[in-house]
């Protein structure tokens, strides 16, 4: 996989469930646990570049009819708000999750299933799941293999430069087995300067 670009050089991004859960979630709220106090304020930091004015390229955001799906369990008039906020930071695009999606992704999960683990039977897929700590196994990597496999022709004729996401266990290697650029918000993914601001 090609290093990720700058952030001054993202056009093309897909925003993950999770990461439009955190940029929209209250960091004031949680003082008792610092990670995900760090992974609310790092998205919010991240779209404050992505919208600022001075940016010489303007956000083409993907948001898959997935997420829509997943983000309809959280209406509230606030929530709602603010994912206009998010909208009206750059053009969005909602991507369908359709037949030649749906080829897509089986073609993918042939080949990593063929490749990796031939003999795996499904049972003993969602048992090193549960040991792992997914709580939903076939709910989650079946929507997560969907949001991914909505982005992967953009990413094939590069109009893809990065997935932004919260989720490093289930995301994050889908993600990977799929070949996608895709970051996990952790400070030390991102570049910092002296002052611990990201590098643009």
């Amino acid at each position: 996989m090609t290093a990720m670009k700058n952030i001054s050089d993202w056009k093309y991004i897909l925003l993950d469930t999770s990461f439009i859960i955190d940029y929209l979630s209250d960091s004031s709220k949680c003082d008792s646990n610092p990670v995900k106090k760090e992974n609310i304020e790092l998205a919010k930091d991240i779209m404050n570049i992505l919208s600022s004015n001075k940016r010489t390229i303007k956000p083409q955001f993907y948001v898959t009819s997935i997420t829509v799906g997943e983000l309809r369990r959280l209406e509230t008039e606030p929530i709602a708000k603010k994912i206009i906020e998010i909208l009206s930071a750059g053009d969005v695009t909602f991507l369908t999750y359709g037949k030649s999606e749906a080829e897509i992704l089986n073609k993918t999960a042939y080949a990593w299933k063929k490749k990796k683990q031939p003999n795996v039977t499904q049972l003993q897929l969602e048992n090193e799941c549960k040991k792992n700590g997914c709580a939903n196994f076939r709910g989650w990597i079946s929507d997560d293999m969907k949001i991914l496999s909505c982005v992967k022709n953009h990413h094939l004729h590069k109009k893809l430069d990065i997935i932004l996401t919260s989720d490093e266990k289930t995301f994050l290697p889908i993600a990977e087995m799929m070949e996608l650029p895709c970051v996990v918000l952790k400070k030390a993914n991102f570049p910092t300067d002296l002052f611990g601001n990201i590098v643009k």
